[in-house]
């Protein structure tokens, strides 16, 4: 098949574009305003997202995404809560604007351990939490939002557990519209992983981010433009300096 000249360079100009890495132009905030938008769908378009390989697909692009230096300059430029705005929205992108689907694939992306081993007589059992391969496991793992709080603790790892708990109680709370399911199953959750998880611990801190992730699937019920930032961590965060220089939808 032959390439007319205005194909080549066009093919040329794709294939660089894709290429090139991030410009200083493309780490400022004005470029990165477009990840904290939500958007409007037309009427029923989130529905196609049940369809299951749309689903798959959607969880792996939001996995790219949580990998992508893109999303690396949305952290250092507008921290690490923001950032979590910008994963929900992305989601929220994805799928059209349905909530459900969108708190799910946001735990399931959100995910620090590629398994999770249980606490058996005899013999042990483990469970796959990620399909993906090694190498794209720890880069996206990386790259989780982790300082979310005033008391983190330090280390790299921070406080991106957090985010499954968060997101999954927000989910929990969202898909049966009741804060109180999600109150007993994080309770259940948190019990159980100090008595049945290999290296699980009963931690109070976990239960704050149900709590918060509680309010903000409860929030969203009422209004699907309520973001993350608004509940994760409240008023003892002291970010609002960080908040303000990254424009966009609130």
């Amino acid at each position: 098949m032959r390439l007319s000249g205005v194909s080549v360079i066009t093919l040329c100009a794709l294939t660089i574009g894709r290429m090139s890495p991030l410009s200083a132009q493309d780490r400022n905030t004005d470029s990165l305003a477009a990840y904290f938008r939500l958007e409007e769908t037309s009427p029923l378009s989130c529905l196609m997202t049940y369809l299951p390989p749309l689903f798959i697909q959607y969880g792996l692009d939001l996995k790219a995404f949580i990998r992508s230096r893109t999303y690396a300059a949305i952290r250092r430029t507008c921290g690490d809560v923001r950032a979590l705005d910008a994963l929900f929205i992305r989601a929220m992108r994805l799928t059209n604007n349905n909530t459900a689907i969108s708190l799910l694939l946001s735990t399931v992306a959100a995910f620090d351990h590629r398994d999770v081993a249980l606490k058996v007589p005899v013999f042990a059992l483990c469970f796959p939490l990620s399909d993906e391969s090694e190498e794209d496991f720890r880069a996206r793992v990386k790259n989780l939002p982790a300082r979310l709080y005033g008391d983190t603790p330090a280390g790299e790892a921070g406080d991106r557990d957090k985010l499954q708990h968060f997101l999954g109680s927000a989910f929990i709370a969202f898909a049966f519209e009741s804060g109180d399911a999600s109150m007993r199953v994080g309770e259940f959750v948190e019990q159980g992983e100090g008595a049945f998880i290999v290296g699980g611990v009963d931690d109070d801190r976990d239960r704050r981010a149900d709590r918060e992730g509680q309010a903000f699937g409860a929030a969203l019920l009422d209004d699907i433009h309520r973001l993350p930032s608004e509940f994760i961590g409240g008023a003892e965060h002291g970010h609002g300096n960080a908040l303000s220089t990254c424009v966009g939808a609130w």
